[in-house]
């Protein structure tokens, strides 16, 4: 079978909105999953068209060299047919990648499946419950149980948890990076004339889980990189003068949260010991 029949693409597709499908392909020799995806129409049969262009040199260099091609070439060289599954359909796109999304992770955590997708999934990335709390797990303290009396800046990074963790790269003002941890605790901040003498440290929360406390630095100011005409007050941004991981230890701020914290309409900072 190389198609769907008319009337069969018509009864999976109600309307335009909800015409997507997720789909698996099995290894008949072992009845083993190697890939899912989502599509519409005739998509799924596309894999066995690419395999065939692909014996004639008529694909590009990816395709060339995809694993799950290698697979369905191998079914082929065995005289056996893939078998094919449409795992739900009638889905508005959304749903079609969060329907994919969940079976990627399933066949991989629970079955433990090799498949030769390309991208793992669009979404989140399942894990063991364990290494969930793991990764995401913070304890909530009182503010005044921080082990420092010195005046920190609280700054929110909401999608804190998805972003790169690596503090050996240094950025200068204006050409910081918003995918680095580091690179956004330091930031650029509005604060006042007065407090800006006075900060100390410049903690990260996760305004998105309980002001989980992802960072912290002790710090020294860098320079006024611009004045915020509309607040009336200047932008810092900050050098980092400390261990990331050190540094919430020494406040006691390790694996925390701090719920209490208080900021303000629309505001994306707050101070601690003010």
């Amino acid at each position: 079978m190389n198609k769907f029949s008319d009337s069969t693409i018509a009864a999976i597709t109600p309307d335009e909105q909800h015409k997507y499908y997720v789909y698996c392909l099995v290894d008949p020799r072992d009845n083993n999953p190697f890939y899912v995806g989502k599509g519409t129409g005739n998509r799924l049969f596309e894999h066995q068209r690419m395999t065939d262009q692909r014996a004639l040199l008529e694909v590009s260099e990816e395709e060339k060299n995809s694993l799950k091609l290698d697979k369905i070439a191998a079914i082929n060289a065995s005289n056996k047919q893939i078998k094919s599954y449409i795992i739900t359909h009638s889905l508005t796109e959304k749903e079609a990648y969060a329907s994919e999304n969940t079976l990627i992770n399933y066949l991989g955590l629970v079955e433990k499946k090799q498949l030769t997708n390309l991208v793992s999934g669009h979404g989140a990335i399942g894990d063991s419950v364990e290494n969930l709390e793991k990764r995401y797990g913070y304890q909530p303290i009182e503010i005044e149980d921080i082990l420092t009396n010195e005046l920190i800046l609280v700054v929110k990074i909401r999608d804190a948890f998805f972003l790169d963790t690596d503090e050996t790269k240094e950025y200068e003002i204006g050409h910081r990076d918003d995918q680095n941890l580091k690179s956004r605790t330091l930031g650029e901040w509005i604060v006042g004339k007065t407090a800006i003498k006075r900060i100390a440290y410049v903690i990260g929360v996760n305004s998105g889980a309980n002001n989980a406390v992802v960072s912290a630095y002790r710090v020294s100011k860098e320079e006024t990189s611009r004045v915020d005409t509309s607040h009336g007050r200047s932008r810092y941004a900050f050098k980092a003068l400390s261990n990331r991981d050190e540094t919430l230890k020494e406040l006691g701020l390790y694996k925390r949260s701090l719920p209490s914290i208080s900021f303000g309409t629309g505001r994306a900072t707050a101070f601690i010991n003010k």
